[in-house]
C-alpha cells in the first residue's frame, strides 16, 4: 500500500502523520512545536525555518516518504453551499470555476477554487417530474497560502500533492464513526475552534469561532503560581500536565482556605474564565441548531485538537453544556500506533484522511508547466507530420483523398458524441436565467424588516450575552443602537464580531465613553448588506 505524509500546520503545532493512501492506517506520527509568529491564521510566515525544522525531524524519525498532502485551516478560506445542474463529473470543476464570482465577491484570479460533494438531489418541477442536481460545498483559498506551503515543502525536501481544508478533513475522518445519530465534534485549536454537527453521517452544520486556548496560555503565563517567566510552549505544557481549570465557570468558595491555596484557586479561576467566550459560543451554536430542529437530541459530543489535551477541559465543557463530552481517542476503520501519555488520536483527527473528499486547494502551477511543455511537443509533432503529409500528398493524390475522408468521418463522429453538451449548456443557461428572474422578483418583496431579521439572528449567534442595549432603531437600509459592555477589550471584540456579520455591509461607531466602573458605552451604526430596494414607482 502506497504511503503519503499528511501534515497539519497550526499556530502552535505541526502535526505529521505517515498514512496509507486510503486513510485507514497511521504508520507513524509526531508533533513539532511552532516558534511564536512563524504561522499566523493558517499562513506560514517563516517557510525556511519551519521547513528545515521538519526536514531534520523526518530524518531523525527515519521517515523516507516524500509525497505530502497538507491540511490548511484559516479564516481566509471561504466556503459556500451551492447547487448546480447534474452534468458529467469531469465538468463540475469548470462550471464552478466559471461561476465562482457568483459564489464569492472576490477576484478569483488570486484564489484557488475547489469543492466536495455533499449530495445528489432531486428537485420537483412545477410542470411535473423532477430534475437532478449536485449539492456541493465550494471552497476558495488565497493562492498565497498555496505558495507558502509549496516553499515550505521544497525546503523540507517534500513533493506537495495537494492541500485540504481542516473542516472538510475532520468531517471526512469521523463520517463513518458518526454514521448514525446526531453528533457534535469540537476541534479546539490555539486561536480558533471549529464546531461540526453531523447527522446520520451527513454534515448538517459547521461553524468557526475566533476563540481557542491562546487566552488560557497567556493567563497561565501571567500567574506565578504556575511558574515564573514561562514561554508560550511551556505554558501549554503546564495546561497539559497540571489541572489548571475549575469544573465550572461559577468557581468555588475559597474563604476557608489559607492564603497560598486561595492564590492558587484564584489563578485557576482566571484560567477557567478565559474559556467563557469559547464555551458560550459553542452553547449558542447548539441552541441555534436545536431551535431549528426541535426534536434534536445529541448522541455524543466529542472534542479533538490542541485543546482536547488540556486537563479539565472535558469536564468543564460537560458541566457548562449539560451534556456528556468525550475526547476522540479512537475512530472506526482506523488503526494507529500506540501514543504516549502526552498525545492521542485527538491531535491527528485532521490528518487521517484529508484526501478522501477530493478537495484540493493547491495552485496548479506544475500542471500549467506540463501543459506548456505538452503544447510545445505537440507543435513539433504537428510540424513533422505536416512535412510528411506534404510529401505524401505530392507523391499520391489518392492518399490525400483517403486522409481527408478519414478526417471528415472522425469529425462527424466527434460531433455526434458531443451533441449532448449543447442540451446541457442550454439547460444551464435557462436555469441561470430563471434564477436571475426569481432573484429580481424576490428583491421587490424585500421590506425594511428583511435586513433586521438576518441581523438579529446573527446577534443571537455571535454576540456575548453580557452586552446591554440602551437604544435600538432600524429602517430599510441600516440599524443603529447604543450599548454598554464590560470594558474596552470587550468593546473591541464586539466591533470585530459585528464586522464578521454576513448581514452587514459596514459597521461604524461614533466613539467610546468609559465610566468610573470601567463600563464602556458606545453607539454603533450598521448598514445592511442587502437593504430594501427603493420604491421607483412613478405616480
Amino acid at each position: 500500500m502506497a504511503k503519503i505524509l499528511t501534515i497539519e500546520i497550526d499556530t502552535a503545532q505541526i502535526r505529521v502523520a505517515e498514512v496509507d493512501s486510503r486513510g485507514q492506517h497511521i504508520y507513524r506520527c509526531f508533533v513539532l512545536p511552532v516558534p511564536q509568529g512563524a504561522v499566523d491564521d493558517g499562513q506560514i510566515r517563516d517557510t525556511k525555518s519551519l521547513g528545515k525544522l521538519l526536514k531534520e525531524e523526518l530524518i531523525a524519525q527515519g521517515i523516507k516518504t516524500r509525497k505530502v498532502f497538507f491540511v490548511a485551516g484559516s479564516s481566509r478560506i471561504a466556503s459556500r453551499e451551492v447547487r448546480i445542474p447534474f452534468v458529467k463529473k469531469d465538468r463540475i470543476q469548470s462550471i464552478i470555476q466559471e461561476n465562482a464570482t457568483d459564489y464569492f465577491p472576490i477576484d478569483i484570479s488570486s484564489y484557488v477554487i475547489s469543492y466536495s460533494m455533499i449530495d445528489i438531489e432531486s428537485k420537483e418541477q412545477e410542470t411535473g417530474g423532477s430534475i437532478r442536481q449536485y449539492h456541493l460545498m465550494v471552497y476558495a483559498a488565497p493562492t498565497s497560502i498555496s505558495a507558502a506551503f509549496r516553499e515550505f515543502a521544497e525546503v523540507a525536501g517534500l513533493n506537495m500533492t495537494g492541500i485540504g481544508f481542516t473542516g472538510d478533513s475532520v468531517y471526512s475522518a469521523v463520517k463513518t464513526t458518526f454514521a448514525d445519530g446526531l453528533h457534535m465534534l469540537v476541534k479546539i485549536e490555539f486561536d480558533s475552534t471549529s464546531i461540526s454537527i453531523i447527522k446520520d453521517g451527513d454534515l448538517a452544520l459547521q461553524r468557526n469561532i475566533n476563540y481557542g486556548v491562546d487566552s488560557a496560555i497567556e493567563t497561565v503565563r501571567a500567574f506565578p503560581q504556575f511558574g515564573e517567566n514561562l514561554s508560550q510552549q511551556e505554558a501549554l505544557m503546564v495546561l497539559h500536565d497540571r489541572r489548571c481549570l475549575q469544573d465550572s465557570l461559577n468557581g468555588i468558595d475559597t474563604s476557608d482556605m489559607d492564603t497560598q491555596d486561595q492564590l492558587l484557586e484564584n489563578a485557576k479561576m482566571e484560567v477557567t474564565e478565559s474559556f467563557r467566550y469559547m464555551v458560550g459560543n459553542i452553547s449558542r451554536i447548539m441552541d441555534y441548531y436545536i431551535s431549528r430542529n426541535t426534536d434534536a437530541t445529541f448522541s455524543s459530543i466529542q472534542i479533538c485538537g490542541l485543546g482536547a489535551g488540556i486537563k479539565g477541559v472535558r469536564r468543564l465543557l460537560a458541566n457548562e453544556l449539560a451534556q456528556r463530552v468525550e475526547v476522540v481517542y479512537a475512530l472506526d476503520k482506523c488503526t494507529y500506533p500506540k501514543f504516549s501519555e502526552e498525545e492521542g488520536l485527538y491531535l491527528y483527527t485532521a490528518v487521517i484522511s484529508p484526501m478522501r473528499s477530493g478537495v484540493n486547494l493547491m495552485e496548479k502551477t506544475t500542471r500549467k508547466k506540463k501543459e506548456n511543455k505538452d503544447s510545445l511537443s505537440g507543435a513539433v509533432l504537428i510540424c513533422v507530420v505536416g512535412v510528411a503529409a506534404g510529401v505524401a500528398l505530392t507523391a499520391a493524390g489518392v492518399a490525400s483523398r483517403v486522409y481527408q475522408q478519414h478526417q471528415q468521418d472522425y469529425l462527424n463522429q466527434r460531433i455526434n458524441e458531443e451533441s449532448s453538451i449543447e442540451e446541457i449548456y442550454n439547460a444551464y443557461n435557462t436555469a441561470q436565467e430563471q434564477y436571475q428572474n426569481y432573484q429580481n422578483m424576490y428583491q421587490y418583496t424585500n421590506t425594511p424588516n428583511e435586513g433586521l431579521k438576518a441581523f438579529l439572528e446573527e446577534m443571537e449567534q455571535k454576540m456575548p450575552s453580557d452586552i446591554t442595549l440602551d437604544t435600538f432603531s432600524s429602517d430599510g437600509s441600516q440599524v443603529s443602537f447604543s450599548m454598554r459592555v464590560s470594558g474596552k477589550s470587550a468593546a473591541a471584540n464586539t466591533l470585530m464580531q459585528l464586522r464578521t456579520f454576513e448581514s452587514l455591509a459596514t459597521v461604524t461607531t461614533t466613539g467610546l465613553e468609559e465610566d468610573e466602573a470601567g463600563t464602556v458605552a458606545m453607539s454603533v451604526i450598521c448598514t445592511y448588506a442587502n437593504p430594501a430596494p427603493l420604491d421607483n414607482t412613478e405616480e
